[in-house]
C-alpha cells in the first residue's frame, strides 16, 4: 500500500509557505506549524526582486537570488490557477539612481555582463536625468538612472496569504501554534500543544527563531534577530501603481505600491533583538536618508510603521 510522504514545516513565512504550496501540489502530506509572530520578516519586508545589480561578492548568495528571481513569474502564474487572492507581485522594473554618469555606465556593464546567464533582467536602459524624472516623478533632479525592466516588487503579507490559501486547497494543514522539537532516540518528533508528530522530513523555516527551535536538540545556528523599521507613506491623489522599485546609492530603498502607498527603509539594527516598538530616531533616519533622493517624502503622510 502506498504511504504518502509526511512533511512538517515549522514557520509560515514566505519560505515555509512556498514549500508547503509546492509540496502539497506534489501530493505530499503537508503540515505547517506557525505561531504567527508579529515580528515575522515576510509581513514587514519591502519586497524587492532585483538581485542582478548587486555588487556583493558572495557568489552563493547571488546564484540563489538570481534563480529565485527567475522562478517568481512561474510561481505567480501557478498561484493564479490555485487561488483568487492577490499575490502582491508586480513586474514594474527597477531603477538604480546615481548622480555620476560614469557610475551609471559601470552599473550598466555589470547588468550587461549578467544578462547572458540571467535574461530575466529584461531590457537594460541608461536614462538621462529628465527620463529618470519621467519614470519616477518625485526623484531629485540631480539623479540619472539605470532601468532594468525585469525588476519587480512583492507584498510579502499578500503573497503568504495567497500561498496558504493555495496550499490548503491542495490538502495542506496549517496549525497556528508553537512547535517544539524533541529527540527520542534517533527520531526527532514535533510537539504542538498535546500533539506529537513524527514526519519523514521536517523543514525548519523559522527565521530568527531558529536557534530557539534547535536548542532542545543540542544544535546551534549562527543566526540572530535584526530589527528593521520601514515607513509606509501615503501620497494622496497620486497614481504610484506603475512606479518602479528604486535603488538609490544607499542601504535604504524606495518601493512604491498601488493607491499612493510608498514604502521606504529599512533600518538594520543588530542590537534591536525581538523588540517591535517603532522609534522616532528610525523615522528621522529613514526620512533624512531618502529625502536626499526624493525630497517629497518629507511632505507625505506617514500611514504606518512596520
Amino acid at each position: 500500500m502506498y504511504k504518502m510522504e509526511k512533511i512538517v514545516i515549522i514557520g509560515g513565512g514566505i519560505v515555509g509557505m512556498t514549500a508547503a504550496y509546492l509540496l502539497a501540489k506534489q501530493q505530499k502530506e503537508v503540515i505547517v506549524i506557525d505561531r504567527k509572530e508579529s515580528g515575522q520578516a515576510t509581513a514587514a519586508a519591502a519586497g524587492i526582486v532585483c538581485p542582478w545589480l548587486s555588487k556583493r561578492r558572495n557568489k552563493v548568495w547571488y546564484e540563489l537570488a538570481k534563480d529565485s528571481a527567475r522562478y517568481y513569474p512561474t510561481l505567480i502564474e501557478e498561484l493564479a490557477q490555485d487561488t483568487t487572492l492577490n499575490t502582491g507581485y508586480k513586474m514594474v522594473g527597477a531603477l538604480c539612481l546615481r548622480e555620476d554618469e560614469a557610475k551609471l555606465s559601470e552599473l550598466e556593464q555589470i547588468a550587461a555582463s549578467r544578462h547572458m546567464e540571467a535574461p530575466e533582467i529584461g531590457e537594460i536602459t541608461q536614462l538621462s536625468k529628465a527620463e529618470t524624472k519621467a519614470k519616477f516623478p518625485i526623484v531629485d533632479p540631480a539623479f540619472g538612472g539605470l532601468f532594468v525592466s525585469g525588476g519587480a516588487r512583492v507584498d510579502g503579507k499578500s503573497l503568504v496569504l495567497a500561498l496558504a490559501d493555495a496550499a490548503t486547497a491542495h490538502g495542506a494543514r496549517i496549525i497556528r501554534d508553537k512547535a517544539q522539537l524533541e529527540k527520542q532516540g534517533e527520531a526527532i518528533t514535533v510537539l504542538v500543544g498535546n500533539e506529537r508528530m513524527l514526519a519523514d522530513k521536517i523543514i525548519l523555516a523559522a527565521g530568527a527563531w531558529l536557534p530557539e527551535l534547535l536548542q532542545p536538540l543540542g544544535l546551534q545556528a549562527a543566526i540572530h534577530p535584526q530589527k528593521g523599521q520601514l515607513l509606509h507613506l501615503q501620497f494622496e491623489g497620486v497614481d504610484t501603481s506603475h512606479w518602479p522599485v528604486v535603488l538609490p546609492p544607499s542601504a535604504k530603498s524606495i518601493v512604491p505600491f498601488d493607491d499612493g502607498r510608498v514604502i521606504i527603509g529599512a533600518t538594520h539594527e543588530n542590537e534591536g533583538g525581538f523588540d517591535l516598538e517603532p522609534t522616532e530616531a528610525a523615522i528621522e533616519e529613514i526620512l533624512e536618508e531618502i529625502a536626499r533622493f526624493a525630497p517629497a517624502v518629507k511632505n507625505a503622510k506617514l500611514a504606518e510603521i512596520r
